[in-house]
């Protein structure tokens, strides 16, 4: 009786008709076990950090500047008594996420700018850090004239 000769492969993979020798499956197996400990270094550093990552959305700084309307006639002081308000110099002391609701509220409405940079350098912010809301200029309040 004649018997058949088949060649026996010399890895697993080969049985799988992927073809990989030893070392090549040795060093993917290497590859997919520094992509776990990646994944898990992420997953670690996202439990320490409470979810926040450098790229992701931070939480809102000013949280509560929405509800700024009982404040709204403060921004119908003249230009050195809002300063005064709003540095704490006044009896009344705004807290910095109120100042931040005036200024998106100035922002949207009248947008001038001794009212604007008063925010401005009472919050440290810088121009990119305006709210969205009114134009990227802000209306000029000095007097052309005497009159």
């Amino acid at each position: 009786m004649a018997t058949k000769k088949t060649d026996v492969p010399e890895s697993a993979s080969a049985q799988d008709g992927l073809g990989l020798t030893d070392a090549e499956l040795a060093a993917a197996r290497k590859e997919g076990a520094k992509e776990d400990a990646k994944e898990a270094a992420k997953d670690t550093h996202r439990f320490l950090t409470d979810g926040q990552n450098l790229g992701d959305n931070q939480p809102d700084r000013w949280l509560g500047s929405d509800e700024v309307m009982q404040y709204a006639p403060t921004l119908d002081l003249s230009v050195e008594d809002f300063e005064k308000r709003i540095n704490g110099k006044d009896d009344v002391d705004l807290p910095e996420e109120k100042i931040y609701g005036l200024l998106k509220l100035e922002r949207s409405g009248q947008n001038r700018t001794p009212y604007v940079k008063a925010m401005m350098k009472r919050l440290g912010l810088k121009k990119e850090d305006l709210p969205a809301g009114g134009p990227s200029y802000t209306n000029d309040l000095t007097s052309v004239s005497d009159l």
